[in-house]
This record gives structure tokens, C-alpha cells and sequence, in this order.
């Protein structure tokens, strides 16, 4: 980085004597950054402490913090859609991780591909999108420009097959078995760089890693809380509970199964950028080509330890420094004056609830013995009024049976006064809704049209829970996400250019307006289809 920050003085010398503001060359490279689990407060918090990648972005980027997940189940699979394809999730049907499929009978990986096969081991699942009908910023993209490339790549199956629209080049995930791989959905093989890559990636020389702090452990008591803190996941040498630096891995532990909890995969996923970048020449054959990567290790490490962990505030700096290399490798190969960088996230999360308490917040973990409970008893009594198979059950939300109601002569509304009268007791349940009333309804509220954005005709729950604000299913340990209030919607969007001068930009955005933004900031029509609209660059 220290190339590129002694050119921006030279630049910036330059730009002072010159009368003239010259537009920005249209970009020959989109690099889109998608960190998982990334609030915007995990930017602002050490701004002063970013001197790679992320200090570049800020720098050279329009900032919008007030930037939302327009939807309510707020995971993985549905942001990565959101940003990626500029619609609502229940619009296209990706409506979660995985979810109960009406037609087929069972759960469904959202990117599940039974037709495809593993290209490049012997192990892990095939994915691709084959089972969505419509297409997003690198379809659109490649629809324009025939010559255009697209490759996608990060540590989830789902991230990489979705950041990429429907049809990629190339959609690069991580088995969990020390290799990433594609399926043939995609390609035939491996690129060669991609197989020789694989040859020398030793993850089992990470078994006597251990991942400790960037910078002095004063300045993370001055950003972030105590390291030891109950409610935080310890994997590491646990027979005494101690979720503390260093963190490694256990003896008897695989590391190419914890791989995705540590920083160390983010490294890994920058190099396969890198030579992806070199390889297939990207952003330098004329027609913009793009490069979507998502981060995903970060999402893991969230979960265990929380926004305002000393682990967490690590790994951001670890990732900025990552960031910074990838940046001045694009700027040695491409030139950034080529290249426009989106950073953004599939969601946010909550602190850990202990934490939340703490600093006088309403907050707690739903007992899973609770539900459990409530879910039996509404079984068993709906058996014992109306009778066996009126509806399947997939955890707490229920598909109900509507030929068989009807021919039982019950009300769909006797079955959900049972349902809720359960299951409201469980503290942590706000309500439990039910989606005919929200399609049918007038309420216009921000949940509940988050709610609705989430909806498809067939394959959402006819009755589902609501989780109060505050409070998560991980227990007793950890944190998530997936409610759809703001701390869970919230995230950073910055667009950057060399050119452009870092700002604030306060208004309010979606994030199923970045692909729209950016499709027409290639000189690409908006399709009729997309939920998103243009923003200001």
C-alpha cells in the first residue's frame, strides 16, 4: 500500500496545478467485495486504526451508512441475492440458507443442483443457481459485452455461486476439505492455476497455527471489550472455559474443518483473487469484466465471539491488510484508474446478548428446551382437536395442508390460534405470523414490508415466527442474525475509484440497488425486473 499512498500524494500534486476535471475512464474491472456479517460500525469503529485496504476504499469512496437489507430474514443466501441480482429474495425464491421445498418434499440447499458433479476433488457438493429463473449483474454484464468474464469466488458454496449472477465464468467455493473447488455446471475442469493452487495449499500446516493479535493488546482494550467474556464460543484448548488469545487449533481437530472460523481462509481467498485477476487477464481486454468476492470466514468468527470482540476487531485488521494487497496487486496488473470496487455486506448481526444487557439494552437467547416444548405441545394438541397430517412442521414454521383442512371442514385460523398460543409464551417470540395476512394486509411498516419482501407463493411458511428484538436462537453461546430489524439489516456500501474523493453520502439506499447502480454506471440498461434503483455516484 505504500506505492499507491505515495502516488495519491504525487496525484493529488497534479490535480492542484491542473484547471481541468477530467471524468473517470468507463471501468474496465468491477470488484465487488462482499464480507460476511460486516456492519457498518465495524468500519467506523477503527477507521484511524485502517492503513490498508479498507483505508484505501474510505478514501477513495462515496460511503453510505445508512444503507439496508430491504427484507426480513436476513442471512447468507438471500443478502448475497439481494446484492448480486437487485431483487427482493422472495421475489426470485431464495428465501433462506436452505428451506423446506413444498413440490419436492424436503429441505433444499438454496443453491442445491442435483444435475451437476465436484470439479476439482473428490469431495464436497456441487452447487450452482441452476434452479432460478432470472439473472443478475454479471449476466447482465456478460448479455452487453459477449467478451466480458466473470468469476466469483468465496469460502461458502452459496456466496460464490450467487455474487455471480446465474451464469459466471467460473464460481470458486471451499469444500471444508482443504481444496476449493467448482462443479460442472460451470466448467469442465479447473483452470490450471486454480489445480496448481490446490496442489500447494497445505491446510494441514495450519494445525500448529495459532491466531494472535495485529497490534498491541492495549489498543484493543481502547476499542474493544475484555477478552475473556462469557457468551463467547471457546473452541481452543477448552477444557477450562477461556475464549482468550491465542487461538489455534485443538489436537484432535482437523483444521481444514475450522478453516472457515479463522482469518486464515481470507488470506487464501485474496491469493485465488490475485490469480485470477493475472491469469485471466481481467480488466485488461477491453470489455469490463468482474471479480466477486466474498468473505466469508468473517461471518464465522462473528458468530463465536460478536461485533465488539477483541477477535473480531482483529480479524478486521488482518482483512484490511489483506484488502491492501489485493489492491496494490490490481494496481500493479490493471491500474485502479480502470477499476471501480464496491465493498458491501450480506447482513449484519447482533452483539452477544450478555453484552447488549450490559449496556442497558433488551436482549437474551431463546432456550431451546422452551420451544422444543411449545412445539410439541402444539403437535400434540392439534392432533388430539383436528387430527394427524395437517401440516409438516419444519422447525417452527409450518406448511399447513389446505386440501386436507378444507375437507376436515377446519379454519386455517383454529390451527394458528393454537400455534400462537404456544409459542408466544417462549420469551424471545415476538408473534408468529401468518402469510396470507401479510400478503393480503395494509400494513406499511418497514417490518412488515421487509416481511413481505421475503414472501414467495409457494415455498414460504403458511405460518412462521416473529423473534422479538434483542434476542437469538444461539444458546448458550455465540451470536447471529436473521431478524429483520435494523441491527440485522444495516450495512456499509462504499463505491470506489481512484478518482473519486471519499465522502459521506447520508441517504438512505437498499442494497438491492447496488447492481442497478452499477449497471448503469457501465452504460447497462436496468432490467423491468429489478426491485432496485439507481443511486448517486
Amino acid at each position: 500500500m505504500k506505492k499507491i499512498l505515495l502516488g495519491l500524494v504525487c496525484a493529488a500534486a497534479l490535480n492542484h496545478m491542473s484547471c481541468t476535471n477530467l471524468a473517470p475512464r468507463s471501468p474496465s474491472l468491477v470488484v465487488m467485495l462482499v464480507v460476511d456479517q460486516m456492519r457498518p460500525d465495524l468500519l467506523t469503529r477503527f477507521d484511524h486504526l485502517y492503513e490498508g485496504g479498507f483505508r484505501w476504499l474510505i478514501d477513495h469512496g462515496i460511503s453510505f451508512n445508512d444503507a439496508h437489507h430491504e427484507h426480513s430474514y436476513t442471512v447468507t443466501g438471500p443478502g448475497h441475492a439481494a446484492i448480486a441480482f437487485g431483487q427482493h429474495p422472495g421475489k426470485i425464491g431464495l428465501i433462506g440458507n436452505s428451506y423446506y421445498d413444498r413440490i419436492k418434499k424436503k429441505n433444499v440447499n438454496c443453491v442445491e443442483d442435483p444435475y451437476a458433479k465436484v470439479i476439482g476433488a473428490t469431495q464436497g457438493k456441487a452447487r450452482s443457481m441452476r434452479q432460478y429463473d432470472t439473472k443478475g449483474l454479471g449476466d447482465w454484464i456478460k448479455e452487453k459485452n459477449p467478451d466480458s468474464k466473470v468469476i466469483s469466488l468465496g469460502g461458502k458454496d452459496r456466496t460464490a455461486c450467487i455474487l455471480g449472477g446465474k451464469d459466471p465464468d467460473l464460481a470458486i467455493y471451499y469444500n471444508k476439505k482443504g481444496k476449493f473447488i467448482s462443479s460442472d455446471y460451470y466448467v469442465d475442469e479447473l483452470p490450471f492455476w486454480l489445480s496448481d493452487f490446490n496442489e500447494k495449499l497445505d491446510i494441514g500446516s495450519y494445525k500448529d497455527s495459532l491466531w494472535e493479535r495485529s497490534l498491541p493488546e492495549k489498543v484493543y482494550l481502547d476499542h474493544a471489550r475484555i477478552d475473556h467474556y462469557e457468551g463467547e464460543v471457546d473452541d481452543y484448548d477448552n477444557s477450562v472455559y477461556s475464549p482468550v488469545f491465542p487461538i489455534g487449533v485443538n489436537p484432535q481437530t482437523d483444521p481444514s474443518s475450522v478453516f472457515m472460523d479463522r482469518p486464515w481462509l481470507e488470506r487464501e481467498i485474496i491469493k485465488i483473487a490475485k490469480m485470477a485477476i493475472d491469469n485471466e487477464s481481467l480488466g485488461r481486454q477491453g470489455a469490463p469484466d468482474l471479480l466477486a468476492i466474498g468473505f466469508s470466514a468473517m461471518d464465522g468468527m462473528a458468530h463465536n465471539y460478536g461485533p465488539f470482540s477483541q477477535e473480531i476487531m482483529d480479524a478486521y485488521i488482518k482483512l484490511d491488510r489483506y484488502l491492501g494487497d489485493l489492491i496494490e496487486h490490481i494496481n500493479d496488473g490493471v491500474g485502479l484508474e480502470n477499476v471501480v470496487f464496491v465493498l458491501t455486506a450480506d447482513h449484519g448481526g447482533l452483539p452477544l446478548p450478555e453484552y447488549v444487557v450490559e449496556n442497558g439494552g433488551k436482549g437474551g437467547r431463546i432456550n431451546p428446551k422452551h420451544i422444543a416444548e411449545a412445539l410439541t405441545w402444539v403437535d400434540e394438541e392439534c392432533e388430539e382437536v383436528f387430527g394427524k397430517k395437517l401440516y409438516h412442521r419444519d422447525g417452527g414454521n409450518y406448511f399447513l395442508d389446505m386440501a386436507r383442512i378444507k375437507k376436515a371442514n377446519i379454519r386455517p385460523e383454529q390451527i394458528y390460534e393454537i400455534i400462537d398460543g404456544y409459542l408466544t409464551k417462549v420469551d424471545g417470540i415476538e408473534r408468529m405470523a401468518i402469510k396470507q395476512d401479510i400478503l393480503n394486509g395494509r400494513d406499511t411498516s418497514n417490518i412488515n414490508q421487509r416481511i413481505k419482501n421475503m414472501l414467495h407463493s409457494e415455498n414460504t411458511p403458511d405460518i412462521f415466527p416473529i423473534v422479538a428484538y434483542g434476542y437469538i436462537s444461539s444458546y448458550p453461546h455465540g451470536t447471529t442474525h436473521g431478524s429483520p430489524y435494523d441491527y440485522d439489516t444495516n450495512v456499509p456500501v462504499i463505491v470506489a475509484r481512484e478518482e473519486f474523493k471519499g465522502r459521506e453520502n447520508p441517504s438512505r439506499i437498499a442494497t438491492v440497488d447496488i447492481a442497478p447502480t452499477i449497471a448503469k454506471y457501465l452504460g447497462i440498461d436496468i432490467p423491468d425486473y429489478c426491485d432496485g434503483k439507481e443511486f448517486e455516484l
